[in-house]
């Protein structure tokens, strides 16, 4: 029996022969910085960026990976998330570029379609306020940028006309303020079809706000887990919640993958892949997105500082 680690019915062992970065990309791993993409699609792949490599594209099967080349000047770029969204009738890659204060989006060949630029509303026209975008979101139509390492507002854009549409939220270091963050780090429409769940990573919280940019409510995790982003995933008719944290609520401890109810935001399932599966370069973990392949559940996994790649799979 391989060693799992997890709380049933979600316990997941490490899949060493998952780990399926091509031979050119694996110096550029430790610099991963961003997160992955599923095309729900039949025999659809996974997205990533890997800054000074290109554009990362994984087979359905997880069992290869290939690179997809950008222009030379989007090549060296850290694209700290990736969602694959469709407009116009056409599914595209919405890429933020947190060091390079625009939002790209690209084909699926890696062809560059467009680029959102830093907004243009009264919160940004100082141009010492910081727009270092983080994360997006796509619900009714919209596009939800989350600007987690500049000024914390999140924008809202038209991917049609590709302007810049409205603005709501904004910076705080009080723990408790509603509808401000710390870091809005990463974000994703709620499975309730009305709301958008936001991780304030140093805050240890999520934020609920509705698609109008209204705040809704909060929900609090583990004081000092430092939450990156969110998944969510349906299993018959209840939804849970995949969690990727920076750091571990006890000091000096490496970094946990949470599994929450997707209602209450309590604690499922705490995984930990450094001291229980042996990922010896997971100490933080940035991003991990549910997968689902031929009836069986995976876990796509990225750690950060030092990068590095792998995949769970569940055991029950």
């Amino acid at each position: 029996m391989p060693k799992t680690s997890g709380q049933p019915p979600f316990a997941f062992s490490l899949c060493d022969d998952l780990y399926s970065l091509p031979e050119a990309a694996r110096p550029c791993e430790v610099d991963l910085h961003g997160g992955f993409a599923v095309d729900t699609e039949p025999g659809g792949r996974i997205y990533y960026g890997m800054p000074g490599c290109g554009l990362m594209s994984i087979a359905s099967d997880l069992r290869s990976q290939e690179i997809i080349e950008l222009p030379p000047d989007l090549k060296p770029i850290n694209f700290h998330s990736t969602k694959l969204v469709q407009f116009d009738g056409k599914r595209r890659l919405v890429m933020p570029a947190n060091g390079d204060a625009k939002v790209v989006v690209l084909g699926l060949d890696g062809n560059l379609d467009f680029v959102l630029p830093r907004p243009e509303f009264d919160e940004y026209q100082d141009a010492e306020t910081p727009f270092n975008p983080t994360d997006t979101a796509y619900a009714d139509g919209t596009l939800y940028v989350a600007d987690g390492y500049g000024a914390n507002h999140i924008s809202t854009a038209d991917l049609g006309s590709q302007e810049w549409k409205g603005i709501f939220a904004g910076k705080t270091d009080d723990p408790k303020a509603p509808g401000l963050f710390g870091t809005a780090h990463g974000l994703n429409a709620h499975p309730d079809g009305h709301h958008l769940s936001i991780a304030d990573r140093p805050h240890a919280r999520f934020q609920h706000f509705d698609h109008g940019g209204h705040f809704h409510s909060s929900h609090d995790i583990s004081h000092g887990s430092k939450p990156c982003g969110i998944d969510f995933l349906q299993r018959g008719h209840h939804w849970y919640a995949l969690v990727g944290s920076l750091d571990d609520p006890q000091e000096g401890r490496a970094a946990p993958i949470y599994i929450l109810d997707a209602g209450t935001y309590e604690l499922v399932s705490t995984i930990r892949p450094k001291e229980e599966l042996g990922v010896d370069l997971a100490d933080h973990i940035h991003n991990t997105v549910w997968y689902e392949h031929d009836g069986q559940l995976f876990l796509i996994c990225q750690a950060w500082n030092p990068g590095h790649y792998f995949v769970l799979a569940h055991e029950g």
